[in-house]
């Protein structure tokens, strides 16, 4: 898979400035006032007109607001020579599709939950191994991973909150306390009253480790995710319609 380091970008905000001058025998003229771009952040909670006062506040409640909904969400991460790449798609708290794929190494999951089962495909070195387990509902798996890289990357104080169609852009550069040896800390979300975040990029440089970071997520088809059921799981399971979680004993790998 072709990965491509996150791009850092420095948000450039374009001022207006008007002047004057006025001549020893020239009345002068007093410009009116231009009024001020509206910025802010009402109804959205952790945040100020300025700043990202408590990140944990939006992060708690955008993880509230992703309980029994549909979604997709896309979430890529690069550190030097290494990523993943996750898909997650959710129908239902009962009904998701899962995959997860490294970089390097061939290393692969997929998981379908449909009701009861969780079916798993993992592809690793000595192969491919398939199992059934009882399911979790998605919310209580993966409501929690989007909302801690907020509370990891967003503790960063003063931040530019711009108007953004349906909600705010939320930009800083400066990265949160504890990072050690940071440069070009780039930081960027969108989010949507009352607090869904859905979409948000951090890239910088770990000058300890000599390497670029980058991670980002993205929200898509909220509240219109359907699933199917994938292939996999067909051809594995032929009978998978009417299997219950009581089954749920892993095979062997195999070269599939």
């Amino acid at each position: 898979m072709d990965w491509r380091p996150l791009a850092v970008a420095t948000l450039l905000l374009l001022t207006g400035c008007s002047g004057f001058t006025a001549g020893e025998r020239t009345p002068t003229v007093t410009p009116a006032p231009v009024p001020e771009q509206p910025t802010g952040a009402a109804g959205i909670p952790g945040l100020t007109n300025d700043s990202i006062a408590d990140p944990e506040a939006l992060a708690l409640a955008h993880r509230d607001l992703l309980a029994n909904r549909s979604y997709t969400l896309g979430i890529q991460w690069r550190g030097g020579n290494r990523g993943r790449v996750t898909e997650l798609a959710v129908e239902s708290e009962r009904r998701y599709r899962y995959r997860s794929e490294r970089t390097t190494g061939g290393y692969s999951d997929r998981t379908f939950v449909d009701g009861p089962v969780r079916y798993s495909r993992a592809r690793r070195p000595l192969g491919v191994q398939f199992s059934r387990a009882q399911s979790v509902p998605a919310h209580d798996r993966f409501g929690h991973v989007t909302g801690r890289l907020l509370e990891s990357y967003l503790p960063v104080g003063s931040a530019r909150i711009n108007p953004h169609p349906g909600g705010y852009e939320i930009v800083a550069g400066r990265a949160p306390a504890g990072f050690y040896r940071t440069e070009e800390y780039a930081v960027r979300a969108v989010v949507t009253p009352p607090g869904f975040v859905r979409s948000f990029a951090v890239g910088y440089r770990d000058a300890a480790q000599n390497t670029t970071v980058s991670y980002r997520f993205r929200y898509t088809r909220v509240d219109e995710t359907t699933v199917d059921r994938p292939g996999w799981v067909r051809d594995q399971w032929p009978n998978a319609s009417v299997e219950t979680a009581d089954a749920t004993t892993p095979s062997a790998y195999d070269n599939g």
